[in-house]
């Protein structure tokens, strides 16, 4: 039996069983004190293969405890049903403790069609109340189930309850998705399917026990949860596997890379560690500012396509706190009339261009809670959080009015730590980010998701208009790029599994700008964050942007363009790899897949192995090799030799495919993403002919280099100048102009 049939085959043994079934996992680590009630005698049971995940549920030994007890399981009908996510086999359990009384009932949807993915759904509903929780929000009441991860899956990725969702490598309590996997990248995932805000997954003793978080106080009888169980191979494959899952069950189509502004257009940011958060030119208001950065960036030909405003606009309550713009509650979403004497909207309408605005948490001495009803944090915290959809509908009527183009709430994890009310409840979390989300969408208003733990990744699902999440925090430039890079491209996996655009926040694109943060690295700073195909959002001083590198990320008029996906960490960045850190992304066309792989020293005292064989990507047909640094070309190689790498310097490269009439399109080499969607929306080969549509803004100029291992015979396309006179072997490059209809089709044979 195949081994992924075995795990839904032995699955369905392990409802039947009321007796422990787990054996020792060497690298799996308990996280909270050990729980008698549920550590094994014995090991494993029979029929449960250690290769395989087992299933287990537990029960309060009492009310408020934090103590488990293993149910006994009665078996029910079985069937088949028409889901989401496709046809499902069923099985129904019933579920009681040692004293007969039935505390759950479980549902599993076990999908065999899903071709090198195995998906599992196990539906539960609670037959008796729990009223009594235990406290502690990384607890949860129950186990419905507890997972034992396969005896081979050593490794783990999770996600921590904290801002941005930093990933971690530890078995830690998460309100995100878990994945365990071995040496040879076997991997399961699993997660909430729905209740995303209450949700707590904690490891014990090796096991994962899902439930809700600990903080609850009432869990009343019927209420259902689900839980998709994914497994498969590659750690990449099977996150984007479950994500599909994710997404399916809930109805959710991925919004496009273009979606709104935000995403479409190169943005000019404020936020920490732009250049003016919390501070203006000298002798300047905010308005007269970031006017001067429009005028400046007009001069010098920067297309911005929209400006982000970050808190310093609105008030705030004062505080002795140094911290105080960190520290400090709004107290209303209005302009400040020494920022803007013309308002927000006065100043956007000057402006011409959309707004990114941002918004905090609410101080207690807010007039809003004087007109809505407010729940309060507790002791020092003077945080409140109106919960009345009157307040949202209020907050969005202003973002309209102000020219908001993107709503972005920010301190998202830090208001569920502030507000107790917001874990006390099975819904609270819920209904707080639901009406903030759908008064943005019933105004045609995007949302951009910061600071957000996991539970806000998957709850987003419900909502198709919030498109972006901050995936990596703060940037501030003198910070090691340790800490920022790898957690960035492990969280914008689970991003985009989520249906999320991952931002990596400002940056600045010049080195020079400051004395004591002066940004080393602008290019790969730049080259990051392209590749997330997330906001692209330099916070430049007035002068200082560096005009070339900024234009390697968008067309003439800033449309960014983009790969298809962000740049994930290869797989092999998951185990004890000597390899420098390696991330991927594509822009995949008809004619084939052209695959970015960026490659960084990170960490040079254990990086021992600068290279990277193209079958460790995945990759198995032929290459033409493209270094986008240094223009060189590498044919008929299997691998790529980094040589020696500078600290945090990138080596980025274009892994070209060739097509079947032995040409091999490079597209637009003085951008980053060279064949991106954007610039070169359909790539085919008809007969002997490689055919091109261009897309740009009318009367640019386009270069478009190509690869011949021969002569081409023929080269049409209306609108091309400087088409060479005698074609040769090698690389051809054309400069293509766009004409009044935007597109162009050019013919290559």
């Amino acid at each position: 039996m195949r081994p992924f049939f075995r795990f839904f085959f032995l699955a369905a043994i392990v409802f039947a069983s009321s007796l422990p079934f787990y054996s020792r996992a060497a690298a799996m680590e308990a996280f909270s004190e050990t729980d008698t009630a549920s550590t094994p005698d014995s090991g494993m049971i029979e029929g449960c293969d250690p290769a395989q995940p087992c299933f287990r549920f537990l029960w309060p030994e009492e009310p408020g405890s934090v103590k488990m007890t293993p149910l006994i399981g009665e078996p029910g009908e079985s069937g088949v049903e028409e889901t989401p996510l496709g046809r499902a086999k069923t099985a129904i359990v019933s579920w009681r403790s040692s004293a007969g009384d039935e505390v759950l009932t479980s549902k599993t949807y076990y999908y065999p069609d899903h071709g090198d993915f195995r998906s599992l759904v196990i539906e539960t509903e609670i037959k008796k109340e729990i009223s009594v929780a235990g406290g502690d929000y990384f607890k949860p009441h129950f186990a419905a189930p507890a997972i034992r991860p396969p005896l081979s899956h050593s490794r783990t990725l999770c996600y921590e309850v904290n801002a941005f969702s930093p990933p971690s490598d530890k078995p830690i309590p998460t309100s995100g998705p878990i994945m365990t996997f071995d040496d040879d990248l076997n991997a399961t995932i699993f997660s909430p399917l729905d209740n995303f805000m209450a949700s707590m997954q904690a490891p014990v003793n090796g096991e994962w026990r899902l439930g809700f978080g600990g903080s609850v106080k009432n869990v009343p009888a019927g209420t259902v949860h689900r839980v998709l169980v994914v497994s498969g191979r590659g750690v990449n494959a099977t996150m984007a596997a479950w994500g599909d899952g994710l997404r399916k069950w809930h109805g959710r189509e991925r919004p496009a890379r273009d979606a709104e502004p935000g995403l479409k257009y190169l943005g000019y940011y404020t936020d920490n560690g732009a250049y003016y958060y919390y501070k203006t030119a000298p002798g300047k208001n905010y308005h007269d500012t970031l006017m001067a950065v429009k005028r400046d960036a007009d001069e010098r030909g920067i297309p911005y396509g929209y400006f982000q405003v970050d808190s310093w606009w609105y008030p705030k309550a004062r505080s002795n706190n140094i911290m105080n713009a960190f520290t400090g509650g709004a107290l209303l979403w209005e302009p400040m009339d020494d920022m803007f004497p013309a308002g927000l909207a006065g100043f956007s309408r000057e402006l011409g261009l959309p707004l990114v605005a941002h918004n905090r948490w609410y101080d207690r001495t807010s007039p809003y809670c004087d007109r809505h009803e407010c729940v309060r944090g507790e002791g020092h915290k003077r945080a409140a959080l109106p919960i009345e959809d009157e307040f949202w509908d209020e907050i969005m009527d202003n973002a309209v009015s102000y020219g908001v183009s993107v709503y972005e709430q920010d301190w998202l994890h830090t208001q569920m730590n502030m507000i107790p009310w917001l874990r006390s409840g099975l819904n609270n979390a819920e209904s707080w980010f639901d009406a903030m989300v759908r008064a943005a969408d019933e105004r045609g208003l995007h949302v951009q998701l910061c600071m957000a733990s996991p539970e806000f990744f998957l709850q987003q699902v419900k909502h198709p208009n919030v498109t972006e999440v901050r995936a990596s925090g703060d940037y501030i430039a003198g910070v090691p790029k340790t800490y920022y890079w790898p957690k960035f491209h492990k969280t914008s996996m689970f991003a985009h599994a989520a249906g999320l655009w991952p931002f990596k926040d400002n940056f600045q694109s010049s080195s020079g700008q400051r004395t004591i943060r002066n940004e080393k690295w602008p290019y790969e700073e730049a080259l990051i964050s392209l590749l997330s195909a997330g906001p692209v959002g330099p916070g430049d001083k007035i002068g200082a942007a560096d005009v070339e590198l900024l234009m390697k990320t968008c067309r003439q008029d800033g449309v960014l363009l983009k790969p298809d996906r962000p740049a994930t960490p290869i797989d092999l960045m998951f185990l004890d790899s000597k390899k420098p850190w390696i991330v991927t992304t594509e822009s995949d066309h008809e004619a084939g897949r052209t695959v970015y792989l960026a490659a960084f020293n990170l960490w040079p005292a254990r990086m021992k192995d600068p290279s990277i064989a193209l079958s460790d990507l995945g990759i198995e047909d032929e290459r033409i090799i493209y270094n986008h640094k240094e223009k060189d070309l590498l044919l008929g190689s299997d691998r790529i030799d980094f040589g020696k790498m500078k600290r945090n310097e990138a080596n980025y490269y274009v892994l070209v495919p060739i097509l079947e009439n032995g040409m091999a399109l490079l597209g637009e080499t003085d951008k980053f993403a060279c064949l991106s969607g954007e610039r070169f929306p359909e790539v085919k080969i008809d007969g002997c002919a490689l055919k091109i549509t261009v897309m740009g803004v009318p009367g640019e100029t386009v270069p478009v280099s190509i690869y011949s291992p021969r002569p081409p015979q023929k080269m049409a396309g209306c609108g091309m100048a400087n088409m060479p006179a005698d074609f040769k072997e090698g690389v051809i490059t054309i400069k293509v102009v766009i004409p009044a209809s935007g597109q162009i089709c050019v013919s290559v044979e």
